[in-house]
């Protein structure tokens, strides 16, 4: 499944988008609010699994193209909690964004 906006393209992740969001996820801007930057292993484990997660689904965080720009700037979508607490089971709204991409209303124009 592909989603289009008038300047996004939400699309399945493909092998090409494990190097620019490894780079992403070694952003200390980008991961500030993270636990820690991410190694390349580790974040190609997650492009793994948010991918395979999209195909079962459905659904979920979806690699993000901006036509003429960018074929990858990150991802946008919809996940679900992976922990328990007073809220869960929930669905939520995530995003990360490739930091040269912030403030230009692409995830809240997805979510």
């Amino acid at each position: 499944m592909i989603i289009r906006t008038e300047r996004l393209i939400l699309r399945p992740w493909r092998k090409e988008d494990f190097e620019p969001f490894a780079k992403m996820n070694s952003d200390p801007r980008v991961t500030e609010y993270f636990p820690s930057i991410l190694s390349y292993p580790e974040s190609d484990d997650l492009a793994k699994r948010l991918s395979v997660k999209l195909q079962e689904q459905g659904w979920g965080l979806w690699a993000v193209s901006v036509p003429g720009i960018s074929d990858f700037i990150g991802f946008i979508g919809l996940s679900e909690p992976p922990f328990s607490t007073h809220f869960t089971p929930a669905v939520e709204v995530g995003w990360r964004l490739a930091y040269d991409f912030w403030g230009q209303g692409y995830a809240t124009e997805r979510a």
